[in-house]
């Protein structure tokens, strides 16, 4: 089990927070390219949504719908987006005025990618089932290390298996797809078998606003906050809010945190680091 478990969208709401570009609220009388929201931060002055970027439905029925806000009554609190959507009572929006939920998603996985040979994950994979006569077998993605592979037994006992030897009875053969060879004539695969590996794997990009990250939350908000700081710097003359001093200031917290990470590289390497 993982130290960390933040989900993509808790990190987005905690980056938004951080970027003072996070708005939340639930969704009421909703109709086509309009819904109600009576949510007290809300409570704005006409137009005071127009120039927004996005607003966004992160939970409910209308999970995904993206849209420009257009315009904003204080009086009834109605928002009006484009392209037009019905949303449903009851789900969760949330309204961006600096950057948009791509933008933010991106700069997350971003932050996730720069560390994948450094925040490395203890992972077992049993997915592969042996074939006799085939000696070649695609390694799992994000496999970076392998410590150790053993075969089941007849079964599907691992306890009573030795490691296979990674000099005499197999290799990793470092190609666009990384495989595990077996040496033909040292280690012959058995139908139906099951292949154990053990190591260690770069943490995986999130896709999906479910999916969750094992990696340091602190450093992926203010990695992912540096990248987007950086996206809006326009030169020394063009940057009132300072984007680049806060991007400098959000990658020296973001590289303090990197070097809390431990990175166990005593498996044998996969890919070329």
């Amino acid at each position: 089990m993982a130290i960390y478990s933040n989900s993509r969208l808790e990190l987005r709401h905690l980056l938004a927070n951080l970027m003072h570009d996070h708005i939340v609220g639930v969704v009421a009388s909703p109709a086509s390219g309009t819904f109600v929201c009576a949510t007290t931060h809300w409570d704005k002055p006409d137009d005071h949504f127009n120039d927004y970027l996005e607003v966004f439905d992160y939970s409910g029925t209308g999970i995904g719908t993206s849209g420009n806000p257009t315009n904003w009554v204080q009086s009834t609190h109605t928002l009006t987006f484009s392209p037009v959507a019905t949303l449903t009572a009851g789900d969760l929006v949330e309204i961006h005025q600096r950057f948009t939920v791509e933008e933010y998603n991106n700069a997350i996985n971003h932050a996730i990618d720069l560390v994948a040979n450094e925040a490395l994950l203890d992972r077992v994979n049993e997915t592969i089932t042996l074939v006799t006569g085939t000696y070649q077998y695609n390694i799992p993605t994000q496999f970076l290390y392998i410590d150790e592979l053993r075969v089941s037994d007849d079964n599907g006992d691992f306890t009573q298996q030795a490691p296979l030897d990674n000099k005499t009875e197999w290799r990793p053969v470092k190609a666009t797809q990384a495989v595990i060879e077996f040496i033909k004539g040292n280690y012959n695969p058995v139908t139906g078998r099951t292949l154990r590996i053990t190591g260690s794997a770069s943490p995986g990009r999130l896709e999906t606003d479910a999916e969750e990250c094992p990696i340091d939350p602190e450093y992926v908000i203010q990695s992912a906050k540096s990248f987007l700081h950086q996206s809006r710097i326009r030169g020394n003359t063009k940057d009132p809010e300072d984007h680049q001093g806060q991007m400098q200031l959000a990658r020296v917290l973001a590289e303090a945190r990197v070097s809390y990470m431990s990175a166990n590289r005593t498996g044998v390497a996969i890919v070329e680091i």
